[in-house]
């Protein structure tokens, strides 16, 4: 039950002006305990195993309940609400028992069930590795509520997770077994992704994804997300993604990305600009901040096409790296002024585009 409960108040905002809100739904089921929570944009619920003598719902406080439970004997966990008091809940385990006073359950807002059969499945581990490569590029300027969230696109035998925030874009395609059963897409807010992964079971175990009203739900098992959809049109996306390049470098993936953490050191500016020239079989990769100092590292590559010097955000760079999931890291560049694009060695279901830093010598 602690998991349950911990995994559903993620759900609950702490700026809510609503009490409701800031509790957790207890409700009885067949052969189970219901615990959901929302903040009206993402909801969670999930249902864990009981034997119920007598159905029944109410609505408690989520932090109360979350440090009750944390501090609970090893024991199974007794819940009654009775017909005198139906906004008291008595918790009991072992030799412990306390009553929490709560609200009624039917003023907490219920999640709307899905319109129709699921749009696709796909594995847990898949769907979280999909978030992981993305998720950092949605922008947090609220000014664009479109590029806060993750663009998730269906179709066909094919899922595709996008992120921007104009200056990077991160793409994730996955395969889908059996096909889609129909064409969707949506903006979901980062939030809900986050704590969907979180929340996900890795594995095997099938993610199922669906529409409602105007929602996107995700089911693992007993574990269901709900979440609002963002509102507007998401960029075309395909427009920014670099056709071409002049130079293509091949580069072990935990060597760069421990040369650009160390180098990153001294790119104290508000751009944390490092810069890089391929030479040969050497690809140079330095930082100068007058106030701070300077750094330069060589890193062994395999490049073609003309040589060039271009400058990244740092923190953009070290991002993708440490989620690449690749040994080697291809990366094609078109000039010091166009976007280049990092790609995991070997592979085309991932696709990283970012922009340069405009450097003066």
């Amino acid at each position: 039950m602690h998991r349950a409960v911990q995994v559903v108040s993620r759900a609950i905002s702490t700026k809510s002006t609503m009490p409701i809100l800031n509790n957790v739904f207890l409700g009885s089921q067949k052969n189970a305990i219901k615990l959901m929570a929302t903040d009206l944009e993402t909801g969670m619920q999930i249902s864990i195993p009981a034997t119920v003598t007598e159905g029944g719902a109410i609505t408690i406080p989520a932090r109360l309940f979350t440090e009750i439970v944390a501090h609970l004997p090893e024991d199974d966990v007794q819940l009654q609400v009775k017909e005198e008091a139906p906004t008291t809940i008595e918790v009991a385990c072992g030799a412990s028992s306390m009553e929490v006073l709560g609200l009624p359950a039917t003023d907490f807002p219920l999640a709307p069930e899905p319109e129709s059969e699921a749009v696709c499945e796909v594995t847990g581990e898949l769907l979280r590795g999909m978030i992981r490569q993305t998720i950092f590029s949605a922008s947090t300027d609220e000014t664009r509520p479109f590029l806060t969230g993750v663009y998730l696109l269906v179709e066909g035998k094919e899922i595709k997770m996008v992120a921007t925030d104009g200056g990077r874009l991160a793409l994730r395609r996955v395969s889908l077994d059996p096909p889609a059963r129909q064409k969707m897409n949506a903006i979901v807010p980062a939030k809900t992704m986050h704590e969907l992964a979180r929340a996900l079971a890795g594995g095997e175990e099938k993610v199922t994804v669906n529409l409602a009203e105007k929602q996107v739900v995700f089911v693992q098992g007993q574990l269901r997300v709900t979440s609002r959809l963002i509102a507007g049109q998401f960029p075309n996306y395909q427009q920014v993604i670099p056709q071409e390049f002049k130079q293509r470098i091949r580069v072990n993936t935990d060597r760069l990305l421990q040369a650009v953490r160390r180098v990153s050191i001294t790119a104290r500016d508000s751009a944390n600009v490092v810069r890089f020239e391929v030479a040969g079989a050497k690809m140079t990769i330095s930082s100068n901040t007058p106030e701070v100092g300077r750094a330069r590292e060589e890193v062994e590559v395999a490049a073609e096409g003309e040589g060039m010097q271009v400058a990244f955000n740092a923190k953009y760079l070290l991002d993708v790296l440490g989620v690449l999931d690749a040994e080697e890291t291809q990366l094609e560049l078109t000039g010091p002024l166009s976007p280049g694009t990092l790609r995991p060695g070997g592979r085309n279901d991932y696709i990283y585009v970012l922009a340069p830093v405009r450097v003066y010598a």
